[in-house]
């Protein structure tokens, strides 16, 4: 995430602006289930240049913690158009979100009473397997501690793993935030210090696919595979060698659960794409660019790949790059006498 501070000039009252981005899974492996219920997993994830943004603003003392939801212009118009028939946009807005759940579970546990107000613009769609609901929930944890002055890494980190299990990833570590390898159900993260320059075609289809049950799908496919392989190629930056290594568990069981796996994949495979993969457990897609200047962003054949996309039925196409930000502590502590920006 990336973080603002500042004072807006007419009220005084202090915010945070946070960019909280998507994430990819280039590599997701299935190791067994536990014995809580959960699968024990091995994934790396990277961060995206599709981002959220959360403007989160300090409020009266003993006020209550609100949210305020923006849905890109093309989700207003569908609601309107088909009676919201697509799931990437059925976010709730109210006391079930996990953003507001998260507030409240750090001010009970810091202790403080101010009120917060959150306004989430949402870029990400739901059900896409890139975790945007994950990455807004650790943006608005920082972004509340810092002001009400609690920020503690380990108690967010806790509050994290209470929550979700790959909300931590997007904490990083005290250095960076970027490549994780995580483990255990996924909230065991260790940030990787290699910064790989990738760009991807991402796709999102006009279906999801629900996390637990392509999880209840999933049959082991024999011997696990070895991540240590694709982290070996991240670290030499060979493109062409990290795409060799793509690979996630998952793909299977959504491809039984949803036609739009296979037809994504073909549809990528067709523009020219060597290597493509889903992310998490579904339903996005991605394609590697072999190299990141490869199409100009914009340019007339990305905006054919757009185009063929809507044919086939999908809205969604995002041309993005591995995002990479430094520590939380790095943004906040250069920036405690920000207090004279503004909105």
């Amino acid at each position: 995430m990336r973080i603002h501070l500042g004072h807006f000039l007419d009220s005084g009252s202090p915010y945070v602006r946070v960019e909280a981005p998507a994430k990819l899974n280039l590599f997701l492996e299935v190791l067994g289930k536990r014995d809580d219920g959960f699968h024990q997993i091995e994934t790396l994830m990277c961060p995206i240049s599709l981002c959220d943004h959360l403007l989160v603003e300090l409020v009266d003392e003993n006020d209550d913690i609100t949210l305020e939801l923006e849905l890109p212009e093309a989700a207003v118009f569908r609601k309107v158009s088909d009676g919201d028939s697509d799931p990437a946009w059925k976010i709730p807005s109210g006391e079930e979100n996990l953003v507001v759940r998260a507030a409240r579970r750090l001010r009970e546990l810091s202790g403080c009473r101010d009120g917060i107000r959150i306004r989430l613009d949402k870029q990400i769609p739901a059900s896409a397997g890139m975790a945007g609901g994950s990455s807004d929930v650790a943006a608005a944890l920082v972004a509340c501690s810092h002001l009400w002055g609690c920020w503690d890494r380990e108690l967010i980190t806790q509050i994290c793993a209470e929550l979700g299990s790959d909300i931590a990833f997007f904490l990083g570590d005290e250095n960076q935030i970027g490549l994780g390898l995580a483990q255990g159900r996924g909230e065991v993260c260790d940030q990787l210090a290699i910064r790989p320059n990738l760009r991807f075609l991402v796709l999102h289809p006009p279906e999801g696919c629900p996390t637990g049950e392509i999880y209840r799908e999933y049959k082991s496919q024999g011997e696990p595979r070895e991540f240590r392989k694709i982290v070996s190629a991240c670290e030499t930056g060979q493109v062409r060698k990290i795409g060799a290594e793509l690979f996630n568990a998952l793909q299977f069981p959504a491809s039984r659960y949803t036609s739009w796996i296979d037809r994504q994949l073909d549809f990528l495979r067709s523009n020219g794409f060597e290597f493509v993969l889903m992310s998490g457990s579904g339903s996005s897609c991605f394609g590697m660019f072999l190299s990141k200047e490869a199409l100009s962003p914009g340019s007339e054949e990305v905006e054919a790949f757009s185009q063929g996309a809507n044919e086939l039925g999908i809205d969604r196409v995002y041309d993005v790059e591995a995002w990479y930000a430094p520590s939380i502590e790095r943004q906040l502590v250069p920036n405690q006498n920000a207090s004279n920006d503004s909105a």
